[in-house]
């Protein structure tokens, strides 16, 4: 008599414990420029003009005479949000014969933030690596690869920083670098000789975010490492080239110094904003998922075709308002 084999023993199905999905983990765009939150979707604020609070009018009052006289000017600039949005359809047939691992509701909550989460990516990282943007550029010529034989990168950073300064009379206080960068500069022979007594007995030399801001003086140092897919979707699916999103030129690494004035502040100059517009006083009839000064995420039936459809969006103006607050280098790894 023969044993049982594991087709007799075993019907095929699906764990319900483990699944695999790829998303980018280090979305970094709410991290970059300070949040503004605006009831209006399109509106202006003030800029003061820089010069006037820099010059040294002053003089010495005589006895009987007039205080020397003047006053600012003021400007304003605008923004407008536009929403950016995605939905996903979820017909009732799927629903009903989902298996339990798959909780389409949430998963496609979750696509949709993905979906419009790497179009405010993409959108902001354009914005900060166009070098048409920025007062100060450096083009690095390779020079903050670990591999050259005279790296540039903590001089062309104090450079960077002296620059800033002596444009907005603050010193720049983060750093925004792209991934492939940051595992360069981690590699520094240079720099893990400035680091090398800071590390615990464990890991003595390994070079941390806050290490590279404590020795330049930064409140912040984020490695941005978000990447898209360049291909069109097919009906295979297995479609994918990579392209990295915070690089002027593809391969060549690039990173942003510049001022943020942390939270939106009066009388305070910032290298961006983003402007976002907030809709949670919407009449909206349909059933809300989630609602903050950001996101919207909303969800109604299509009676036709018999499905949910569930849409994800947010709506936004990210907008550089200090062109001399910042400083971009590009070229950083290959000239």
């Amino acid at each position: 008599m023969s044993n049982p084999t594991m087709k007799d023993v075993h019907v095929g199905g699906v764990l319900d414990n483990v699944s695999i999905l790829f998303k980018n983990q280090a979305l970094v765009a709410d991290r970059v420029f300070p949040t503004v939150p605006v009831s209006k979707q399109k509106d202006s604020f003030y800029k003061f003009l820089k010069g006037d609070w820099f010059r040294n009018e002053a003089g010495v009052r005589g006895p009987g005479a007039n205080a020397r006289r003047g006053g600012f000017k003021l400007t304003t600039d605008t923004y407008n949000c536009n929403e950016l949005a995605w939905a996903q359809e979820l017909p009732v047939e799927a629903l009903r014969n989902s298996d339990n691992v798959l909780d389409l509701e949430d998963l496609s909550v979750l696509f949709a933030k993905n979906v419009v989460g790497l179009r405010r990516e993409a959108d902001l990282a354009s914005l900060i690596i166009n070098t048409g943007n920025w007062t100060s550029t450096n083009d690095v010529e390779g020079g903050w690869l670990h591999t050259v034989t005279t790296p540039t990168f903590i001089a062309d950073m104090f450079t960077g920083i002296q620059t800033v300064q002596e444009l907005i009379g603050l010193r720049p206080n983060k750093l925004l670098i792209e991934a492939v960068t940051w595992n360069s500069i981690r590699q520094l022979d240079d720099v893990l000789d400035r680091i090398k007594y800071t590390g615990g007995t464990d890991d003595p030399a390994k070079i941390t975010t806050k290490m590279i801001a404590g020795l330049f003086e930064l409140d912040e140092v984020i490695v941005a490492g978000a990447i898209r897919s360049s291909d069109e979707e097919t009906m295979a699916g297995t479609e994918f080239t990579a392209v990295r999103l915070w690089e002027v030129n593809a391969g060549k690494g690039s990173a942003l110094l510049y001022f943020d004035s942390g939270v939106p502040m009066k009388e305070m100059p910032s290298a961006g904003y983003t402007f976002a517009w907030d809709r949670r006083n919407d009449d909206i009839e349909d059933e809300i998922l989630e609602q903050d000064e950001l996101w919207l995420v909303r969800k109604w039936w299509e009676k036709s075709p018999k499905q949910w459809v569930i849409e994800a969006s947010m709506s936004l103006a990210p907008k550089i308002t200090g062109a001399d607050a910042g400083y971009l280098f590009y070229d950083t790894l290959s000239s």
